[in-house]
């Protein structure tokens, strides 16, 4: 179960990083560039949603009153959860410029800025999921419980678990 959670989350830092990287790389093609900001948007506009509506009505319920610790970083992680929003919006909408528009220096630097931001809020947050809701799931739930919450995931997304890895979109040095 906290496999499938470490998976989110490396999929979470993937396409954050691939949003950083395709602002700063100046030699990548237009179509590359284009098809990675498509990428990072899809991941964030489908999949994150999913994995927080999964921490919010599958996990959390369960924790919640069965350790102080718990609770707060609970408490934090939802708050968090709201916090990132608008810089999530922030990161779309540089996305989406960048993609329709792939030499615009202006949507580079905005879709940078939105980038390094969210991957520090990220980096903060995933760090404290991984170190106590991850903890408090394998320590504090039953196989069962944690059996439902699978099954729950499974059902948000309509297919099996585990999710294929990181999409392979890479930008690719400049053909020749």
């Amino acid at each position: 179960m906290v496999e499938l959670l470490a998976e989110c989350h490396g999929r979470i830092r993937h396409f954050v990083r691939l949003a950083g990287q395709v602002a700063a790389r100046r030699d990548a093609r237009a179509d590359q560039i284009a098809q990675a900001c498509a990428d990072v948007e899809r991941y964030f506009v489908e999949a994150l949603p999913l994995h927080v509506a999964d921490e919010e009505a599958s996990i959390a319920p369960r924790l919640r009153g069965l350790s102080p610790e718990v609770d707060d970083a609970l408490h934090t992680m939802a708050a968090q959860h709201r916090r990132h929003d608008p810089k999530l919006a922030a990161l779309l909408r540089a996305a989406a410029k960048l993609r329709g528009d792939p030499q615009s220096e202006g949507a580079r630097l905005e879709l940078a800025t939105a980038a390094g931001e969210l991957e520090r809020e990220f980096e903060e947050h995933l760090a404290l999921e991984e170190s106590v809701i991850f903890t408090a799931i394998q320590r504090l739930l039953a196989p069962e419980a944690q059996a439902a919450i699978v099954g729950e995931l499974r059902q948000r997304r309509g297919h099996e678990l585990p999710h294929a890895g990181p999409s392979s979109t890479r930008i690719q040095e400049k053909d020749a």
